[in-house]
Order: structure tokens, then C-alpha cells, then sequence
């Protein structure tokens, strides 16, 4: 990724209206449409694809924001769409894969529940687990590092879960008290090795 102060005022405009027009046309937008959305006038879109000015550091944050992209995306001299279209990508693909987790895991249920065995409503939780599981994978390669500490918070709460599906009322507390810590536990790693 090409950083901001080894890049020219000039290059950095250029590639800016460029990347803002492909990214624009790639949603089918018009200049009016888009200003609209960031709360801006059709004429200061105009002028960025212009190359007339560039908007501010709070301004190009939001346009990259909306378009699901960095600021260093933003003004790259990459294809933008591409990358844009790519991360849109990999949360089908993440949603997705956890969507086949609850359907595995409803129609693990209903069998259970045909054949008559009891308690078939523990199979249940197990799609929040497995759902996790998922979600720290792709997380983990594709996304920020909060999105690996949700999913892994997910796999603690839903075991706990489970666990507490087994276990007499007495020792709820214990089990939930036993998963917070765990879950703040893994707070630090996070930090430390999810940059």
C-alpha cells in the first residue's frame, strides 16, 4: 500500500478521481446521487472526478467508508473495484458458511426431534458454536481484529451455553462467571497479536 507522504499532491489527486469515478460508476451512481449519500453537492463531486480539489482527511474517510475501502485504497493507483467487490466477497462467503452451520444444525434438531429423542432442543445451541468456529476462521484471515475477538466471544458464550444445558442450576453462575473471564482473558492476546 503506497504510503501518504511518499506520494505527490498530484499523484495522489489523480489516482483519488480516478478511483472515485470507477467506484461511483461501479455502484451505478450519479455525481448527484453520491453527494447525496455523503452529504455533499453534485458540484464538489464534479470536482474531485475533476481533479479540482480533494476533499479532507474526515471527507476522504467517509467516501472510502461508504465504498468499503481504506483511505490508502482510495488513493492507490490500484483497482479499487476489484478490491472493493473482493471484500464484499468474503463476507458472502463468511455469511454464508455460517447460515450452512444453522441449517446443519436445525436439521440435526428435527431429525432428533422425529425420532422421538428427548431434550433434542440441546442440539440447538451448537449452531452458535459451530457458527463461531466459522466466523474466527474467516475473521481471522479476511477481517479486523475485533471481528476475531466477537467470534471468538461467540464460541466462549455458546459453549458455555451447552455446558449450562448439562449442568443442575446451581452452578450457572459458576459457568458464567468461568466464561467472562475466559472471554476478557483473550482481550490482551487480541491486542497484542491482531494488529
Amino acid at each position: 500500500m503506497p504510503i501518504i507522504s511518499d506520494m505527490r499532491e498530484e499523484d495522489i489527486r489523480n489516482n483519488f478521481s480516478k478511483n472515485l469515478y470507477s467506484l461511483r460508476k461501479s455502484k451505478n451512481l450519479s455525481q448527484a446521487q453520491l453527494a447525496e449519500e455523503l452529504n455533499y453537492t453534485y458540484k464538489a463531486v464534479s470536482k474531485w472526478e475533476n481533479k479540482e480539489t480533494i476533499p479532507d482527511i474526515v471527507t476522504l474517510e467517509a467516501i472510502a467508508s461508504f465504498f468499503d475501502i481504506t483511505i490508502d485504497e482510495l488513493i492507490s493507483d490500484k483497482d479499487v473495484v476489484k478490491i472493493s467487490n473482493k471484500k464484499r466477497t468474503h463476507i458472502r462467503i463468511t455469511l454464508s458458511s455460517i447460515a450452512i452451520c444453522f441449517v446443519v444444525t436445525g436439521i440435526v434438531y428435527l431429525a432428533l426431534m422425529l425420532a422421538g429423542i428427548p431434550k433434542s432442543y440441546i442440539a440447538l445451541p451448537f449452531a452458535l458454536l459451530t457458527g463461531g468456529i466459522v466466523f474466527v476462521v474467516f475473521a481471522s484471515i479476511w477481517f479486523k481484529k475485533y471481528f476475531v475477538f466477537l467470534s471468538t466471544s461467540i464460541i466462549v458464550w455458546s459453549s458455555a451455553l451447552i455446558i449450562m444445558l448439562f449442568m443442575d442450576f446451581y452452578y450457572f453462575w459458576i459457568v458464567l462467571i468461568i466464561a467472562a473471564v475466559i472471554n476478557l482473558a483473550f482481550y490482551p492476546f487480541f491486542r497484542i497479536f491482531f494488529k
